[in-house]
């Protein structure tokens, strides 16, 4: 009965509002995208934000950031990758908007980021994640967020040209590759 009670009496401590507060506010993350597509380019990403928390449930903000990606290769025609990405560092630029649910100590969350990167042709960028933030001081929060990512990649593809039924010959091109996969973040606000 007494480890009841004593339960009962830390809990409010435990859930109390820990100081989401009106004005700048910034984010630091890193997460890695398991993707489910037929390219599998495993992505390190380290992403900032920042922007303006209206109110403890609302906050609008711009960032970038670094994906790391690895290299890949899927397909294959005579011996050779049908479709192939060298390791490359992207960089995309994002507009974020995120919602808070409550104004305790842990908060769940939703965290939308829509953009594009600005480097090696391009491609959307999009990620949608759920999320909880734990408060480790005033304005200072711990999070971590599970959810959905979309990009478009750019990637080399192999094309054969027949001249006739005993000739023919290789080339390359360039062509968008859409890779989806659920993502997990590790982030810092402040």
């Amino acid at each position: 009965m007494k480890k009841i009670l004593i339960i009962l009496l830390c809990f409010p401590a435990l859930v109390q509002a820990q100081g989401i507060e009106k004005g700048y506010r910034g984010m630091v993350d890193v997460g890695y995208c398991l993707y489910i597509s037929q390219i599998d380019p495993s992505t390190i990403e380290l992403t900032t934000s920042h922007g303006y928390q209206f109110n403890p449930y609302i906050y609008l903000g711009a960032g970038t950031g670094f994906d790391f990606t690895g290299s890949c290769s899927w397909g294959e025609v005579a011996g050779m990758a049908y479709h192939k990405r060298d390791s490359k560092v992207d960089i995309p630029l994002f507009f974020n908007a995120r919602a808070n649910f409550t104004k305790t100590k842990i908060i769940p969350f939703v965290d939308g980021r829509i953009g594009s990167y600005v480097n090696n042709d391009g491609g959307i960028y999009a990620t949608l994640t759920l999320g909880a933030r734990y408060a480790i001081g005033n304005g200072i929060g711990l999070s971590f967020a599970a959810g959905y990512q979309i990009r478009k990649v750019t990637a080399q593809q192999l094309n054969l040209h027949y001249v006739n039924y005993k000739s023919y010959h290789y080339y390359t091109d360039l062509k968008d590759q859409s890779v989806d996969g659920f993502v997990f973040k590790l982030g810092v606000d402040f």
